[in-house]
């Protein structure tokens, strides 16, 4: 009987639920961008000119996050509201509890000026005394919009990836796509979305002056001093990409060791002259 090393497209079909898992990790979760933040304390308690204060703590994601804001040394916990505003081209997060305060709030970011209160409250006062900032601390909006869409592409893909590969794990598809060829394309753009993303973020992140204001107004108007970094949200992406790569290597490595394998025994009717039957 042939061996069929099923095993190899099951094991890819388990890490393509992993991928999944990831992607979708990433995605809901707020923890793409997460820094600390202190505050100098300054007076009788201070040590010197300045003594940092308790550190302050925010992390978001693409839909939102959280502020743990130390305010007057007493701890708070705040939403944070990731807001776009098309028009403007803009993105930014804000912990404003009335949504049209947090759309003006943003809309003074986009246009680089500062608000005279950016704390967490129902109203927004825009400081149009003092000139505007050289970088709009905000997020462009055209970049936030193509990283969710690759999201979701290279989601749908490894998806499809998953059910290509148990149906090939139970069955043989007699067409092309639906077979292994079909499944190790789509891991390879699965593969290949997840990189995008990756790259687009992280090359944004490091070049266009996010990793300083942060979109927050908070860190732009230098109330606090942020320690920023890229959270576990970003990076469970390359844990999908490897997924979707490990599957391209289990499925290749099952046809290189099935070309190994010696081929089944052949049984020549002629070399049996005694009227034996042979069943097949």
């Amino acid at each position: 009987m042939a061996v069929t090393r099923r095993g190899y497209i099951f094991g890819a079909f388990l890490l393509s639920l992993v991928c999944v898992l990831f992607i979708v990790i990433a995605v809901s979760s707020d923890s793409w961008i997460v820094s600390t933040a202190t505050i100098p304390i300054t007076g009788p308690a201070a040590v010197g000119p300045t003594t940092p204060a308790l550190a302050s703590s925010f992390r978001y994601g693409m839909f939102g996050g959280e502020l743990f804001l130390y305010n007057f040394l007493t701890p708070t916990l705040h939403t944070l509201y990731m807001v776009c505003l098309p028009d403007a081209g803009a993105c930014a997060v804000t912990c404003k509890t009335d949504a049209k305060a947090r759309e003006d709030e943003v809309r003074a970011m986009a246009n680089g000026l500062s608000v005279l209160n950016p704390a967490c409250v129902p109203v927004t006062e825009v400081n149009t005394a003092v000139p505007p900032m050289e970088v709009p601390p905000v997020i462009s909006f055209a970049v936030y919009v193509c990283v969710l869409l690759f999201l979701f592409l290279q989601l749908l893909a490894a998806v499809v990836a998953a059910a290509l590969a148990i149906v090939n794990a139970t069955m043989n598809p007699t067409e092309p796509a639906f077979g292994l060829p079909g499944c190790l394309w789509v891991n390879g753009i699965t593969a290949f979305l997840g990189l995008l993303v990756m790259l687009l973020f992280g090359i944004y992140w490091a070049s266009s002056g996010l990793n300083q204001h942060l979109a927050f107004s908070f860190i732009a108007q230098k109330f606090f001093v942020p320690w920023p970094a890229l959270g576990y949200s970003y990076w469970l992406l390359l844990g999908a990409v490897l997924c979707s790569l490990a599957n391209i290597g289990l499925i290749q490595l099952r046809a290189y060791l099935l070309e190994r394998d010696p081929p089944p025994p052949t049984i020549k009717v002629e070399n049996h002259s005694d009227g034996t039957i042979f069943l097949y």
